[in-house]
């Protein structure tokens, strides 16, 4: 701290360096010592990773090897952020004890997230199914609330490690369920959507979040990641229950406040797409992710696309102004790291809504899409 003595000057003189030196200890934050102990950084880096369902069978602890092989290849891409779209580790059962959820969520935090704290990437994800389920019985009550409790208990925890300095906290009030943050010029909003109808319950706070998202001078890049989709896109996963429930609503309000892309998992494949037709203002599109661990799935329709585990990250080029130009999505083979082609995807799958109504989900394709690094 920049000290000032009266010693050797006028009294006018003092006054001055006496102002002077309050601006410097604000500005450097002298006299808040949190300011300096926990200062939000720039981002070194506008790419964000995104991973998915990591779990391998119920209750396992170990995660499947295409997870290390994915975890390898992050670790050379540069990520500013990465982010999760849930089934991090393998519950969804009642039988397991406490200490055997801990023990998964010990698992994940060792494969996945040290190694990426250590080269200070931060990491923040929605919870799926297999995390935390929001299912709840006929009484109202969840029916994993002891997963949700280790969950929970697991995530506050990791919040005084890397993230908090990485990120600027809008709203976490009820995280790691319903939370929003501001990375560089992104803002980020994660939804409870381990179930259907979750989100229902906090309809009213998304609003308050995008409408905040939305207006802010220093947003370029508007991000909703929550699991299970708004349209279905894999083989298996093709009825209600396994997508939001709301889908044509959360889609219109998602649009509406410009919400460039909505992450989701739950599917195990991967496919950036829209429905033209419900993209009125701005476009959002859904960008569904493949699975990292178990369980791949094949893409809706007739094709030869296989199942297959896939990485994806998605570059930001703040200087364009459209979601085709502004952004660049890349994904990749975890164990090989070889980049994929746009082309070997549909044009267009023959989808349903979270009502279960019949449509077609459209490939969106960006001015380069997934172009090789």
């Amino acid at each position: 701290m920049l000290k000032c003595t009266h010693k050797f000057f006028p009294h006018r003189l003092f006054q001055w360096l006496r102002a002077l030196c309050l601006v410097f200890t604000l500005t450097l934050g002298c006299l808040n010592p949190e300011v300096l102990a926990n200062p939000i950084r720039t981002p070194t880096s506008t790419r964000l990773c995104f991973i998915s369902d990591l779990n391998g069978s119920y209750g396992s602890i170990n995660l499947p090897s295409t997870v290390h092989d994915a975890m390898a290849q992050v670790q050379k891409l540069n990520c500013g952020l990465v982010i999760g779209a849930g089934d991090l580790v393998a519950g969804q059962d009642s039988t397991l004890t406490d200490s055997h959820l801990r023990s998964m969520w010990d698992e994940f935090n060792r494969v996945v997230l040290m190694p990426l704290e250590a080269g200070g990437v931060p990491v923040l994800s929605a919870l799926g199914n297999h995390d935390a389920s929001a299912a709840r019985g006929a009484s109202g009550s969840f029916l994993f609330q002891r997963e949700r409790n280790v969950a929970s208990e697991f995530w506050k925890r990791k919040l005084q490690g890397t993230v908090s300095s990485a990120v600027e906290w809008w709203s976490q009030e009820d995280f790691p369920f319903f939370y929003s943050v501001r990375f560089g010029t992104t803002g980020i909003v994660f939804i409870d959507g381990s179930s259907a109808v979750e989100v229902r319950s906090r309809r009213a706070w998304l609003e308050n979040q995008l409408t905040q998202v939305a207006a802010h001078p220093s947003i370029s890049t508007r991000i909703v990641v929550g699991h299970l989709p708004l349209f279905a896109v894999a083989r298996g996963r093709e009825r209600p229950g396994e997508i939001l429930a709301d889908s044509k609503e959360l889609y219109e309000l998602f649009d509406r406040h410009k919400v460039d892309f909505y992450i989701s998992g739950h599917h195990h494949a991967f496919y950036p797409g829209r429905v033209p037709e419900w993209s009125r203002n701005h476009g959002t599109v859904q960008l569904a992710l493949g699975a990292l661990g178990d369980g791949p799935r094949k893409l809706l329709g007739e094709h030869a696309v296989p199942a297959r585990n896939t990485l994806t990250y998605l570059d930001i080029n703040e200087s364009m102004q459209t979601i085709e130009s502004r952004f660049s999505v890349k994904t990749l083979l975890p164990w090989s790291g070889e980049h994929l082609s746009p082309f070997e995807l549909p044009e267009a799958l023959p989808s349903l809504d979270g009502s279960g109504k019949a449509l077609w989900l459209k490939r969106f394709d960006f001015n380069s899409l997934f172009p090789f690094p």
